[in-house]
């Protein structure tokens, strides 16, 4: 069985993965999974310099090493955090006036597109829109604090209906406009064109399967899954991952199935992330709880799987 064949040879995969021949983000023709892979320092630091060119010196963010939106501490100056207040310049302007907040963060979003992955800002939906205090005439004997930055941060990303797991992308503007960007979504990567691999053959070939449970209780032992375990309902994710020690990220899409632990109900259980065109376990991660949506904002976990000799 075809099932059978992936998810027993998941081990070796994770092992080799990074053997695979995989692509950068400037192959013309995308196979599936996209993969990019992190910049050198020289380059990083030149397409960096462009991206602040383009803001004008505003932003206080850097891009992260592979050329998105976020931060890279190896761009960091003494290692110092170039957004913390101690370390820059902060405008200390009461704001307000928020009613141009949004339309100002989406404007800068779209016109960083080749950073942000942003090419239509119609699809941005804001999640939440929060003050950032600060003192005003600090250290004077009229100091007072007010909301000197807000933040605004938009939803995850999705393709096809299906999120793009860690996608959320936050923007800081004070009184001058914007200063920092934190997040990205992904303008072109590949998905798969069939689904291979249904739920409801992976959930059937998961029982048996057994988890080391070292990282989560500190005694060494293994779970065996449970049918009963396995009776939640899955969603088609798009799930970014590193590979290759950091060194590259590709974006698979997955079942995210969630896996409940069946001894002891203070533990939320897991969600397993199983490509749907390569039948593949890419990741086994925590649940924070049995009611989280979605299966966002995971935790990783490195997680052993054992097999048991039937399979």
């Amino acid at each position: 069985m075809q099932n059978l064949i992936s998810l027993t040879t998941v081990v070796a995969v994770l092992l080799s993965i990074s053997a695979c021949d995989m692509l950068t983000i400037s192959d013309a023709a995308l196979e599936y999974p996209t993969v990019y892979s992190k910049m050198e320092l020289g380059e990083l630091q030149a397409l960096n310099e462009d991206y602040q060119e383009l803001n004008n010196g505003r932003l206080c963010s850097t891009l992260n090493e592979y050329g998105f939106t976020g931060y890279s501490e190896i761009l960091f100056i003494d290692g110092k955090n170039p957004c913390a207040r101690v370390n820059r310049d902060v405008v200390r302007i009461e704001m307000t006036n928020t009613d141009t907040l949004l339309s100002a963060a989406k404007r800068v979003l779209y016109r960083n597109r080749q950073f942000t992955g942003i090419e239509d800002t119609n699809r941005l939906k804001l999640s939440s829109m929060n003050p950032q205090p600060g003192c005003i005439n600090c250290g004077q004997f009229d100091e007072y604090s007010a909301n000197i930055e807000w933040s605004l941060t938009f939803e995850k990303q999705f393709i096809d209906s299906a999120e793009v797991i860690g996608t959320e992308i936050t923007v800081f503007l004070d009184a001058l406009g914007v200063n920092r960007i934190w997040g990205n979504w992904y303008a072109d990567f590949k998905t798969p064109d069939y689904i291979n691999f249904g739920y409801v053959d992976v959930q059937q070939e998961m029982v048996g399967m057994e988890i080391d449970l070292l990282p989560y209780t500190g005694v060494d032992t293994t779970y065996s899954l449970q049918a009963e375990d396995l009776q939640g309902i899955p969603g088609k994710i798009h799930y970014p991952v590193e590979r290759n020690n950091g060194e590259e990220l590709e974006i698979r899409t997955c079942w995210a199935i969630p896996v409940s632990y069946g001894i002891d109900d203070t533990f939320p259980g897991w969600v397993a992330y199983v490509d749907i065109e390569e039948g593949i376990v890419v990741d086994l991660v925590i649940r924070f709880s049995e009611e989280e949506n979605n299966f966002s904002g995971q935790q990783n976990k490195n997680v052993t799987f054992v097999y048991p000799s039937s399979l």
